[in-house]
């Protein structure tokens, strides 16, 4: 019986030892669990922390900066922006004005922007692809300076063989120029010091160019404008000649024909011409009751005459 009690008090006692040596093992493998969790998490904050660090670096890094130049011509600012960056878009106002909204779409984007009549602080605004803004400011004193560009008149009719530019500013001109397509460019000084107008008669010679003017006043104020310049020695002339139901044109030009056109009722005949300073072409043949005729003829220096007429035609 002795023996019996002995061997069950054995097996409590190693199950007690099982019981209370598998205890800390478990606590120890959990502790370890969490710390290792706890030294992830860790790394992970401090990573992010350094990243944030580094893009903030990164962005206040003059070479990650939108490159802004402005400049002044007469009374226009021109604005230019470079970025390392997609430009979203530009916005700009003055002073505490209505700003305005450009949108863009590349790196580099351009404005001209109008001065206004009064001293103003210039407000810029540059918006990139990330939503990152960047603000600059600069003021323009205008004040008692001259703005304002000069202005340019061309007095000139299609098919004359002359024409007269006049450019004229309120202060005072500095110079006229103008230059015709595939030339040199004439230039024309102001004779006199407070000089507000410069006038020139130009003579023409036959045929289609474009001219470039350009006029700049002593404040150094800009005006270019560019035309387009019909010039000839003579004038087409037309006839219409009527047999019955049958019409002809008669044309003739001193320079030649290059082109005679026909609106009849509606119905419209192109004839072109080769160079001849005289043609008579037809017949065309009128409906019966009101007929609505329109004559172009072009000669070949690019200026066209024009007739219309209505004939009623009752066999």
């Amino acid at each position: 019986m002795n023996q019996i009690l002995m061997i069950e008090k054995k097996r409590k006692q190693e199950k007690v030892k099982r019981q209370s040596s598998g205890r800390p093992m478990e606590v120890k493998s959990i502790v370890r669990f969490f710390a290792i969790i706890i030294a992830i998490f860790g790394i992970a904050l401090v990573g992010e922390g350094t990243y944030a660090i580094c893009k903030e670096a990164a962005d206040k890094d003059p070479a990650n900066q939108p490159k802004v130049m402005v400049s002044r011509a007469g009374d226009t600012v021109i604005l230019n922006v470079e970025h390392t960056n997609e430009i979203s878009k530009v916005i700009y106002s003055w002073n505490n004005g209505e700003a305005t909204e450009l949108p863009q779409g590349g790196k580099t984007a351009q404005e001209e922007i109008l001065l206004p009549n009064q001293n103003s602080i210039l407000n810029i605004i540059i918006e990139d692809m990330n939503g990152k803004r960047v603000s600059y400011q600069k003021e323009y004193m205008v004040e008692g300076m001259d703005i304002t560009k000069p202005t340019i008149n061309i007095q000139v009719a299609d098919g004359s063989k002359k024409m007269t530019i006049i450019a004229e500013d309120e202060t005072a001109m500095a110079y006229l120029s103008y230059q015709w397509e595939g030339q040199e460019a004439v230039r024309e000084e102001a004779a006199t010091e407070n000089q507000t107008k410069i006038e020139k008669e130009i003579n023409l010679t036959p045929g289609t160019k474009k001219i470039i003017i350009i006029a700049e006043d002593a404040s150094g104020n800009i005006e270019q404008i560019e035309k387009e310049i019909v010039a000839t020695t003579s004038k087409p002339k037309m006839q219409l000649l009527k047999d019955g139901q049958k019409i002809m044109i008669e044309a003739s030009d001193e320079d030649g024909i290059k082109e005679i056109k026909l609106n009849l009722n509606g119905k419209q005949y192109v004839n072109s011409v080769n160079n001849l300073k005289y043609i008579k072409i037809g017949p065309a043949l009128l409906q019966q009751g009101n007929n609505t005729i329109l004559i172009e003829v072009t000669n070949v220096n690019g200026y066209t005459e024009k007739a219309a007429t209505e004939i009623l035609y009752n066999p």
